[in-house]
């Protein structure tokens, strides 16, 4: 008895450059065309929910440090110095947050808070209030020049505020 014998595969003779320029002998890739356009764009964007603001000032660590200006100005015309320090440590917050308590975190807290104008608002409030108590006068007399810095040091965000304040009740 016999055995079929198997057809050998015929070579198949291969060209460096295949039909219209592709190599191999390989069809050149098609392009898709666009038949619709989108009619929504979507951007995804990071930002500070006010909660998160919320929580984060709750738990900062508050040191204050000013003075009247010395020298005998008149009593309409006095100026007040401050320096208001924050310190959120986010290890202290992390339960309340889904994000990790680290380095990284703390930096990208600090990019945000930068351009958040809520945080701004919320740390010259703050500032006016302890300028206000050190001078023992009213929040609302004081008109206030504000110099904000922020920063991170490790899981720590620190915000720094320069104040200085001038009494607004000035006599016409």
């Amino acid at each position: 008895m016999t055995t079929p014998r198997r057809k050998r595969p015929q070579a198949v003779a291969r060209t460096s450059q295949g039909p219209k320029g592709a190599p191999d002998g390989l069809a050149e890739p098609r392009w898709a065309r666009v038949q619709r356009v989108q009619l929504i764009r979507r951007e995804v964007r990071e930002a500070l929910s006010p909660g998160a603001v919320e929580v984060l000032f709750e738990h900062a660590e508050l040191m204050v440090e000013g003075a009247e200006e010395l020298g005998g100005r008149r009593a309409e015309d006095r100026r007040f110095f401050a320096t208001v320090m924050a310190t959120i440590d986010l290890v202290r917050c992390a339960s309340c947050f889904r994000e990790p308590a680290d380095e990284a975190t703390a930096r990208r807290v600090v990019e945000l808070m930068e351009v958040d104008p809520r945080v701004r608002e919320r740390l010259c409030s703050l500032a006016g209030q302890e300028v206000a108590r050190l001078a023992l006068v009213d929040a609302e007399s004081l008109a206030l020049a504000v110099e904000i810095g922020m920063r991170s040091e490790g899981t720590a965000v620190l915000l720094d505020v320069d104040v200085v304040a001038t009494l607004a009740t000035r006599r016409r």
